[in-house]
């Protein structure tokens, strides 16, 4: 496969991961796509240097953030479009109640801290190891175990807060 091929494949695969890992960063989607955007167009360029050919997410969530808080340093941005994630789909009444839980919980993770919110959305919503994580956030695994940890707490504290009406939401490891 050629370099573009490649590329092609990768947007297809690892754009909605990177987009959500990029909205930890900007709080806003558009600037998230668009930082993923500048991210491949990086990554095409520095293709030669990807060790593991295999598995490059790590690699391209590690440009992604480095793009953001480039961004971030230089306050640009370029508006693309809007991006939300997928919802599975259900009966109607359960496909509600799910996406209203989910939405919630991804307003709550996206709304703690930086460098709590990043690991959690790793590790849960994208799927990657402890020790892949360690690697992209460039942190040692205990850092990032202490991370999830406290992030978890945190974010079962503010979900379990009475800002639903009176209602306690119970956050379930199959929602994250």
């Amino acid at each position: 496969m050629n370099k573009k091929e490649v590329l092609e494949l990768w947007i297809d695969q690892y754009t909605q991961r990177l987009v959500r890992l990029a909205y930890t960063y900007t709080k806003d989607w558009l600037k998230a796509e668009d930082q993923v955007q500048e991210a491949f167009v990086k990554a095409f360029y520095s293709m030669d240097q990807l060790k593991n050919k295999e598995e490059p997410f790590s690699w391209l969530a590690r440009i992604v953030i480095n793009e953001c808080n480039s961004s971030f340093r230089k306050s640009w941005c370029e508006v693309i479009s809007d991006f939300l994630p997928e919802k599975k789909q259900e009966s109607s009444e359960d496909s509600y109640l799910r996406s209203v839980q989910e939405e919630e919980i991804h307003k709550a993770v996206y709304d703690l801290p930086k460098h709590y919110s990043l690991p959690i959305t790793l590790f849960y919503f994208e799927e990657l190891s402890i020790q892949q994580i360690a690697e992209v956030l460039n942190l040692k695994v205990g850092t990032v175990k202490s991370r999830l940890a406290r992030g978890r707490q945190l974010l079962s504290n503010r979900m379990k807060e009475d800002g639903d009406g009176g209602k306690r939401i119970k956050i379930s490891k199959d929602v994250l």
